[in-house]
Formats: structure tokens, C-alpha cells, sequence
């Protein structure tokens, strides 16, 4: 079940509620807006010296090489100013994006009865909603992704829940899932809300009072059952591993999807443009010295290296006695990401993220959360999910 929910700006706020009337901000973090602008300022000015032939001895060195190539028959396909003009175009494509990014925000006033909403937008002007807590669900929990690069992290929010999701407001939003579980109780108990989280069975209702009890306290109390059937058929994308003395659950290949192939994409042109480095090293020591191409070659290099590590990256939960581990495993090493006591698991589901609508396994503890398969079927999520609690509880 996908649903809409509000894309807040912040990766680090924290609603502080005990004095009246409280009011915080959510906008862009100056840290996620500075290497817009300077990467945008660097591809602008790389375009407009380009234009007015400042790399003048660069052309006849990309000339040359395409020459050595191809004698007698090469000719220009596209005139380099179309690509001077497009690296402009593209700078300030990202400078001014950076800055509406800095410029648009939103303000939010609680009184202890209701919230104003202040929205600014550069493109839209400014907008004041004013919503009664009486009109409020409750206080929701859940994870997005986001992407900084080739890099993906999460994001732990806790939010007043609205069914207008233009009305939800941030409690607490962090990168980090340290007493996150305490948090979600914090808010629930200070605005006398039940705790929400959307999972694959819709969105579901948590009682405050039972927030700090692990799954092994809640089963005894009745609230959890071990529905785990050891003889169901295994998922066809998970592969098990029965060691001596743990169990190993991770997927048995690379899912795909499109940042895979974007990055795949990307991989192919860095290879490509090695290889045409490498072909062209004589024309190329012409124009450069022979330490600035080694460092050249080493940056493409590298970069072809990291970009295929985390393409081909696996996760993998490993199960022990008293705990469960989450580790990543590259294509010649692994990482351990987190582990998490089986006494100090409060939660164990399958949540979704809103932004991508891919489901995935939660793992919850006061101070962690591990978050595993959000490539996998959400059918082969829920079995993990009771896999998983089957093994917490026995």
C-alpha cells in the first residue's frame, strides 16, 4: 500500500515542546546546499573560459588524440561551444536550484491546542495553514532513503500524522537511529497520541505504553504470535545459510532497478574514457606532464573502483544466539553495519518508504534500527519478518 507523505526539507530537527508556545524550522541544512553551488560555479566557469577559448591548447590536445585515432577521417560532430554552452547551462542549473533549496522553508508554532503552518517557496509565495492537534492521528514513525551520490542513507523521522499530508508536522528528524524508539515515545506521551507506523498490513496503531517492551516481553503478554512455518517453501530471492553457529539470510543476487543501471551507465562511460586515456598516453604526455596524467588516470581510476564496490554491494543479516547482525558485503570484503541485542528488539516490520514505495524489513531497538531487503518482494519481506521474529522469541 503506497501513501503520500510530506517531504520535509531537514535531515536535523528536533520540535521541542516544553515551553509554550514552541516553534521550529525546516529547511535545507547548509552542509546538503554549498556543494550544489560549487560544483555548479566550478561547471559554469569550466563552460565560460572554454567559450572564450581559454583551453585553447586543450583542443589541439583532444584534437591530436582524436586524430591519432582516426587520420583521415575525423571532423568535429557537434561544435564545442554546444558543450560549453551546455556545461553552462547545467552550472547554473545547480546553483540556482541550490539556492531555491536555501530559500524555501517551512515554520511551525504550536500554542498546545493547535499548529500554524508558515510555507515560503521562491516560486509560489507564501502560504499559512492553521490546524487544531484535535485533527491530528497520531504520531507516526518511519524511514526514508535518500541518495547523496553514490551513497544512500536513511533518514528517522517522527511526525504528527494528518491525513492532509500537507498538515503533518515534524517532531524529530535525524540521519541517525540512536534513541529514535524513545523519541517516538517522548511525542506520543507528551501530545497523548497513539504511536503509528505504516507496515505492508496499512497503517497500524501502537499503544505508548507498550513502546518500551521487546518483542519477547510482548509475546509473553500475547501481543505478538509466532506465525514463523518452518516447513513454508523459502522465498525464491533469499538465499539461507545454516552455519554452525549462526544463520545467514541475504539476498541470492543483485536486484536491479534503475540506479543500478544509472550507475551501471555511468560505470561504462569512466571505463570508456580510461580506455581512451590509456590509448592516447603519447599525445596525451604532449599536452600534460606525466604526473598530472598519472593523477588524472588515478582519480578515473578510483572512482571506477568505488563506483563498483557499492553497485555490486550485498546486505546480509546474520542471525546468532543472543543477537542479530547486519553486514554489507562488497566484492573482496565486508563491513559490519549494526548489530542489535534479540533482548533489546522492540520491533521487527515491514515498513515502506514513501519516496520509492519499495518495502522493507525494519529492525527496531531504543538506540538502533537496522533496515534490510528494500529491493525485495514485500511477500519475501513478510516472511523474513516473521523468520526473524520466530527467531527472537523461541
Amino acid at each position: 500500500m503506497n501513501y503520500k507523505a510530506a517531504d520535509y526539507f531537514s535531515h536535523d530537527l528536533e520540535f521541542k515542546l516544553d515551553k509554550l508556545p514552541a516553534k521550529v524550522s525546516d529547511r535545507t541544512n547548509w552542509k546538503f546546499i554549498v556543494p550544489g553551488i560549487f560544483f555548479g560555479a566550478i561547471m559554469f566557469l569550466i563552460g565560460l573560459y572554454e567559450m572564450l577559448n581559454g583551453f585553447q591548447n586543450g583542443h589541439a590536445a583532444f584534437d591530436n588524440a582524436a586524430f591519432a585515432l582516426a587520420p583521415s577521417t575525423y571532423k568535429p560532430f557537434v561544435s564545442p561551444v554546444f558543450f560549453d554552452s551546455v556545461f553552462m547551462i547545467f552550472g547554473l542549473g545547480m546553483i540556482v536550484a541550490s539556492l531555491i533549496s536555501l530559500a524555501r522553508y517551512r515554520k511551525y508554532v504550536f500554542d498546545g491546542k493547535s499548529f500554524t503552518i508558515g510555507y515560503r517557496n521562491p516560486c509560489e509565495g507564501k502560504t499559512i495553514l492553521k490546524e487544531s492537534l484535535k485533527n491530528y492521528l497520531g504520531v507516526r514513525f518511519r524511514i526514508e532513503f535518500f541518495q547523496i551520490g553514490f551513497i544512500s542513507k536513511n533518514k528517522y523521522i517522527i511526525e504528527l500524522y494528518h491525513k492532509d499530508f500537507n498538515k503533518s508536522i515534524p517532531l524529530y528528524i535525524s540521519t541517525s537511529p540512536k534513541d529514535i524508539r524513545r523519541r517516538w515515545e517522548y511525542y506520543a506521551g507528551k501530545l497523548k497520541m497513539p504511536a503509528l507506523i505504516n507496515t505492508e498490513e496499512g497503517l497500524i496503531s501502537r499503544d505508548v505504553k507498550n513502546l518500551n517492551k521487546s518483542v519477547r516481553d510482548l509475546a509473553v503478554l500475547g501481543y505478538i504470535v509466532d506465525e514463523f512455518d518452518s516447513y513454508e517453501e523459502l522465498p525464491a530471492t533469499i538465499a539461507y545459510v545454516r552455519k554452525r553457529d549462526k544463520i545467514i539470510l541475504k539476498a541470492n543476487k543483485i536486484i536491479w532497478d534503475g540506479y543500478n543501471i544509472l550507475a551501471a551507465f555511468l560505470l561504462f562511460i569512466m571505463l570508456w574514457v580510461l580506455v581512451i586515456l590509456l590509448a592516447n598516453l603519447p599525445t596525451l604526455h604532449e599536452n600534460l606532464s606525466i604526473a598530472s596524467s598519472c593523477v588524472l588516470g588515478g582519480i578515473i581510476l578510483i572512482a571506477i573502483i568505488v563506483a563498483g564496490l557499492i553497485m555490486f554491494r550485498k546486505e546480509k543479516l546474520v542471525i546468532k544466539k543472543h543477537k542479530i547482525v547486519n553486514t554489507h558485503k562488497y566484492l573482496i570484503f565486508s563491513s559490519k553495519h549494526c548489530e542489535i541485542e534479540k533482548n533489546d528488539i522492540e520491533a521487527v516490520e515491514v515498513t515502506e518508504n514513501p519516496v520509492t514505495g519499495r518495502y522493507f524489513v525494519s529492525i527496531i531497538s531504543d538506540d538502533k534500527t537496522i533496515t534490510f531487503g528494500s529491493k525485495m518482494p514485500i511477500n519475501d519481506l513478510t516472511w523474513i519478518k516473521r523468520f526473524l521474529i520466530h527467531e527472537i522469541i523461541k
